[in-house]
Parts: C-alpha cells; structure tokens; sequence
C-alpha cells in the first residue's frame, strides 16, 4: 500500500483523497491501494476526511506527512509555499507533487535541498467523481498511475505546455458566467429567478453528460448541435463571431503570461 501525504488540505485534496479512496477500497492487490496522511492544515476538513476514509488520519505537523509519505502532494496557496517548503525536510528518495499553481519546478526546487523528485499537476474538482483529467509535468509512471485512478491525465512535453493548459482552466467561472447572462435574459423576459435556472441546468446538464460519454471532438460537437441556417448557428455566428474569438484568445494569452511570470 503506497502511503500518500497530503500538505494542505483544501477542497482539490479532499476530492483527491475521496476519489483515490473511492478508486481504490475494493482493489485486492494491497500495493494498488493508497493510505492517506494529513497536514494539520485546515483542521476541519482534515478531521472530516479522517472520520470518513477509514485509510485515513492525521498527522501532528508537516514534518510528520513527509516522513510517513512515499508522495507527498503540496496542495497550499502559491504565496504560502516557498515558507511551507522551507519549513521542512524532504528527502531525495521521496516524489513531491505539486498542485501549487503558477510556480515553476525552478522555483520549487529553491527551496528542496535534498532534490527530491518533483511532479506539478492540475488537478480539478471533477477527481472526486473520478472524471477530472489532470495535466501532469513531466513524465512518472507512479503519477499517471495514480491519476489514471480519478479520471486519467495528459502530460506536457515541457513547462510552457504545462502553463497553457493552466491557462485553460481559468475559464471555468466564465462558462457558469455565460450561463449566467442567460438565465439573467430569461429574467428580463419575465420569468422569475428559479424557474429560469431550474430550465438552463436541465438545458445544459445534457450537454455535460455528451462531453463525459463521447470521445466525439469538440468542433465536431459544435456542428452536431446546430442546422445550417437553424437557431443554434444563428446565436453562435452572432455571438462568438470573430473579434469575440479574438478577445477570449486574447484573454488567454494574459493568463498564460502571469501564469508563466512573464507579466506582474
């Protein structure tokens, strides 16, 4: 059994530690199942977690995490890692994955003396239900094994292709934003507030399921869903025409930079 620590424990590590423990409970093969150990960090989730993942607990400080742990995931706010890391002692022999967003395995390894091995990934809220797909930089086999538990991963040929597909998800607040403005129309027409969510959910839940069930390419999904000369290709060509293309690729392209540090 592979002993996982958990450094920070947020909502990503707890969908982590649920999906992994959920992946996992019925493996018969000991050395394919995981054991958790936790930072002291957050205590209510960490207290949660323990009483409901009976693999579970714990530990008294970070340092106790990283000597009980063959993994350790440092899953803490980018402007708190550099003083967590330095507060402690990590081995050459151990494999820190980092959820740390926006900061670089040369900036981390500033502060990792012993040069241990080092894995940044994105992992998302979908791990819970096993359906997150995580980019993963560069290339270990333990890792993908592990994220291949919560939905599967893509690895990045280099950093800079890691910092895109961090980009990327920083348009998850903008598509419940477009939905938004929807339901906000509905509003405006005369429908009251629930009924108008309680319809765009239902619209678009189906849509989600499309994307969880298909291997379909997105481009051709944009075609399966409209007609020449129907509604849906009516509001699209209207709506994402080319200078709206332009500002979302332009908006991207801002992320990528202060995701990279190429911009303050």
């Amino acid at each position: 059994m592979t002993t996982i620590g958990f450094i920070g424990v947020g909502e990503i590590a707890s969908a982590m530690v649920e999906g992994l423990h959920a992946a996992t409970e019925t493996v018969a093969a000991p050395e394919d199942r995981y054991s958790f150990v936790l930072s002291p960090r957050n205590a209510d989730r960490s207290a949660h977690l323990a009483a409901t993942v009976e693999t579970a607990e714990v530990c008294d400080s970070n340092q106790e995490v990283v000597d009980r742990s063959e993994l350790i995931v440092l899953a803490v706010l980018p402007q708190q890692a550099a003083a967590v890391l330095d507060e402690l002692d990590i081995p050459a022999d151990r494999t820190l994955v980092s959820a740390v967003a926006g900061m670089a395995t040369d900036r981390l390894a500033e502060h990792l003396p012993h040069s241990p091995t080092v894995v940044r990934i994105i992992p998302l809220p979908a791990v819970r239900e096993r359906k997150g797909v995580t980019a993963m930089y560069p290339a270990n086999q333990a890792i993908e094994k592990l994220l291949g538990h919560l939905g599967g991963s893509v690895t990045a040929a280099d950093e800079t292709m890691f910092s895109t597909l961090s980009a990327t998800t920083a348009t998850m607040s903008a598509h419940f934003a477009f939905l938004q403005t929807i339901t906000s129309w509905l509003v405006s027409q005369g429908w009251e507030q629930a009924d108008a969510d309680h319809f765009i959910r239902g619209q678009f839940v189906g849509l989600v399921t499309t994307l969880a069930e298909t291997d379909t390419p997105i481009a051709e999904l944009v075609a399966d869903h409209e007609t020449p000369g129907g509604l849906n290709q009516q509001l699209n060509h209207e709506w994402m025409d080319e200078a709206n293309r332009d500002r979302l690729a332009a908006a991207l392209n801002a992320v990528f930079a202060r995701v990279t540090g190429s911009t303050d």
